[in-house]
């Protein structure tokens, strides 16, 4: 590979971090085959339409995370998605019912599922991915930054007048 066809992340990423990365991609691909894709495809018409649109994103990052286990950095905004839903639903759902003391079953299994995101915190190349979005950001207009993606070219506007 040569520098214009990778990126910061990618060449900063170690051997073991990137199988890591694999591991958390596994992780999705397997939990969420083992209950969104079953929930989904078991619902039936009166299952409100919010709970099998949820599960239909899930099964879709289902899909993303398969990608995943090939292209581990590639494919790391899937893990910065699962980390961030669950870490808003945390904050904004079950702390404030625990808060109250009103967590329910329903949302001590959510919690629950939830934990299992905590080691995707530590594995995520945090510093890696934000360094390399400061580097590699794209303009609002003119000539784009290198990007490194093959086939991809600026086509410039015409002029006015």
């Amino acid at each position: 590979m040569n520098a214009s066809t990778t990126s910061a992340t990618t060449d900063t990423i170690t051997p073991l971090r990137r199988n890591l990365l694999r591991a958390c991609h596994l992780l999705l691909v397997v939990g969420l085959g083992l209950t969104a894709w079953p929930r989904l495809l078991a619902s039936g018409p009166d299952r409100p339409v919010i709970d099998g649109a949820f599960d239909a994103v899930l099964c879709a990052l289902q899909l993303l995370a398969i990608a995943g286990l090939f292209a581990p950095v590639r494919m790391v905004a899937v893990l910065v998605f699962e980390v961030l839903w669950k870490a808003i639903w945390v904050l904004v759902v079950a702390v404030p019912l625990w808060s109250r003391d009103a967590l329910t079953p329903e949302v001590t299994e959510t919690l629950f599922a939830c934990a299992f995101a905590v080691p995707f915190v530590v594995i995520i190349p945090w510093r890696a991915l934000v360094g390399d979005l400061i580097r590699r950001r794209e303009p609002w207009h003119g000539a784009p930054a290198e990007t490194g993606v093959p086939g991809e070219r600026w086509i410039p506007r015409r002029r006015r007048g």
